[in-house]
Parts: structure tokens; sequence; C-alpha cells
């Protein structure tokens, strides 16, 4: 009812407040009061009870509204960076949520959804401004003295540069406010890193004095590739793939197309058991073959020999990617590390305690901040004795925890 109240929804009564009017002969009026409830209310009302007690027990599953809460801004943001292009839907369900946990538990998920849409409206503007460079510099090389036309012939490769346009789109996140993400480093194709500088470039100009830190192995990539089929025909397919993907198949323009493992491990910076993972997606699309009669893995492009070839049917390679980019590991570290300091703030003040007063500790002070404490006693014990470890910390035999001296 209180949605109903503060969003407008549907009224549990008739348009004409429940009162109708009939005769019965002559001028006696007998006026009737039936309250009525039609049936698309009456179902509208058992959904919402419906989402509601749904929602209750998530909670209860969880623990607590907080651990629902935190679970919740993890699961939007593989949401919202996956599809970038429409948050209204998410929008919506934030509202509804901020109704059951209050305003405050939303911030985070709220600033998370700004980010995108600012992200919109930042990448359309660098996009115009170097689509408009574009046409200035195409304008200029064909304004050209009429003593370079005379080599124009010589020079094919710079028909690529017709028609160029802006490629490169960016989800800009404040990430204070996110979930820790993936922050695998990897070496981008130069040609690839040239565009993707170009836009950091612009975007200084633009936010100046921020800059960009690109998370290298996240996002995806839209490609054309000729592929030769296996009827022996050269066909253009599109691809979607990760960036590591699509700086592999990148390689394969230079070298004459044959690259080791070992290669593309020196090239972007990634171990070669990764190389090897990733490029069986190429291996699978028949735009790569693996050479056996080498010792070690290599990769040539593959030709129309190789489409005729059945032994190749009888491999199968695989490419493991789970698709996440919350990293949960790197989330829990963080935590773990701003637990220590306030473990350790409170043994310099408070000298020597045991285990439950530290645990209780942790509770209280944590309440409000980005890293709410929400471990078992046997978590903590277990990360204590791990300080303990690494000579930080130090157990009594009356099992009193303080700092080493």
């Amino acid at each position: 009812v209180y949605y109903q109240r503060k969003f407008g929804g549907p009224s549990l009564m008739s348009s004409d407040n429940g009162t109708r009017t009939s005769s019965t002969g002559g001028n006696k009026n007998t006026t009737t009061t039936t309250p009525t409830t039609t049936s698309s209310n009456q179902q509208h009302n058992q959904s919402l009870n419906k989402n509601a007690d749904l929602l209750a027990m998530l909670v209860r599953i969880y623990g607590s509204n907080d651990l629902f809460v935190d679970e919740y801004r993890i699961m939007l943001a593989d949401k919202l960076l996956a599809n970038k292009s429409n948050t209204d839907r998410e929008v919506h369900i934030l509202e509804l949520l901020k109704l059951r946990f209050g305003e405050t538990s939303m911030r985070q998920c709220e600033i998370m959804i700004k980010d995108m849409d600012d992200s919109k409206r930042i990448a359309s503007n660098i996009h115009s401004t170097l689509d408009s460079k574009y046409k200035d510099d195409e304008k200029m090389s064909e304004n050209t003295d009429d003593a370079f036309s005379n080599n124009k012939n010589d020079n094919d490769d710079d028909d690529g540069d017709k028609n160029k346009s802006a490629v490169v789109d960016a989800a800009i996140i404040s990430h204070i406010f996110w979930p820790p993400l993936q922050k695998e480093e990897m070496k981008n194709h130069p040609r690839i890193q040239a565009m993707v500088d170009e836009f950091s470039a612009e975007y200084a100009t633009y936010k100046n004095p921020r800059r960009l830190v690109w998370f290298q192995q996240l996002g995806e990539v839209q490609m054309e590739l000729e592929v030769i089929e296996h009827d022996g025909e050269i066909s253009t397919k599109e691809f979607t793939c990760s960036p590591l993907h699509a700086t592999l198949i990148s390689h394969f323009e230079d070298n004459d197309g044959y690259w080791t493992a070992r290669e593309l491990a020196n090239e972007t910076g990634v171990g070669e058991d990764v190389i090897r993972k990733k490029m069986a997606y190429w291996v699978n699309q028949n735009v790569v073959k693996v050479i056996r009669s080498t010792r070690e893995t290599t990769y040539e492009l593959a030709s129309y020999h190789d489409s005729t070839n059945d032994d190749n049917e009888e491999d199968v390679f695989y490419d493991e990617d789970d698709g996440l980019v919350v990293s949960l590991s790197c989330q829990e570290e963080e935590e773990w590390e701003a637990y220590e300091s306030y473990v350790v703030g409170m043994l310099s003040n408070l000298g020597q305690l045991p285990l439950e007063q530290i645990h209780n500790n942790l509770k209280k002070f944590t309440t409000g901040s980005e890293h709410k404490y929400n471990k078992t006693p046997q978590q903590l014990s277990i990360f204590l004795g791990r300080l303990c470890k690494e000579e930080k910390l130090e157990c009594g035999a009356n099992g009193m925890y303080k700092l080493v001296k």
C-alpha cells in the first residue's frame, strides 16, 4: 500500500469509491456500499506480497541486510559492465530496493548506475571530437600539393585511413564505490594500444586533470576476420571476444602469421598456460591451427589445405572463461587488509585482547564504514593466526593477542 500511495499505483477501491446507486420503482432510491476489488488489483497485490516474501527469504539466507546488499552490488557490477546500453531496469530495481533497505545502504549502487550514464555521455563527446579530427585530416590529405599526387598509387595502405571513425568505447567508473575488479595486466597489440591511447588523450583534455587507468583484460572487442570455411570458401565473420583474444589474433598479421606460445607470452606479458587456453578459441573457430611437428606449442594461420584435412576435426580445444569481471578473491583480500588496520589500532591503544573482544570490537568499529565486518570468530581466528605467522602479532598461552614489539 505504501508503494501504491507514493508512486500512484492502482487503488484498492473502484473509481466511484465503492458506492453504487440503484432505483427500485417510483422515486425510492436505495444506496448500497459495496467495496469492489478488480482481479488485476488482486494479482498486483499478490505479486507485491510474493516479491516481499522472496526478498525477506533471501535476506535470511545471506544472514543480514548488509551481506545481501554487498552481494547485490557485485551482481550489479557484472550486469552493468556486461550491458552498458540500458540502465532503466536497474534504476527501477534500485528504487524498489531503496524502499526496503534505505537510501544510505544503496548509495554505492546508485553511483555505479550514474557512472554508466556519465560514461555514455563522455564517450559520445570524445567520439565526436575524434571523428571531426579524422575528417579534417582527410581533407588535408586530399588538398596536398600535386607534387605528391604521382606517388598516390604507390601507397595503397593510405586507403585504409579513409572513412576512419572512433572505435574505442569505455565504461568509466568511480573505483571507490565499485567492488574490486580483475586487474590482470597485459600488453595490447601496438595497433590496438594506439587507439586506446588516442581515447585516453582526448579524455585527459576533456576532463583535465583526470586520467584513465585501464583494466586491460576487461571488456569486449568486436572484430571482422576472413575465415576459411570447411568447404574451402573464404568468408568474412564477425567475432565478439575479449581484449586478450583480440590482441593474440592481431599478432598473426605480423611475423608471417607464425607464432609460438612462448613468443606470444613475451609479446603480451601473459603466462604461456593462459596463452594456450585463449588460443583454443581461435583454433576452434578454424582461424588458427596448431603445428604438431615442433617441440613447442606453435600456431599458424589456417589455410585451404587445413580445411580439407580431416585429422584436425578430431581435436577439440577448450577456452576456460567464467565471464566474471568482479574479483571475489581480491575483494576479500581488500576487506582483510582493512580489518588488519582496525586490529592493529585497537591493540596499540588497548594492549592485549582475546579473540572474542577483537571480534566484537570489529563489529562496532566498522559500522558505517566501506568494509563492514561480517566474518565469523573462526574466520577471524584463522586470519589472526596468519598475522602471527607473519610476525605482526603474537598470541600468548592465555589466548590473548598483542602486537609484536
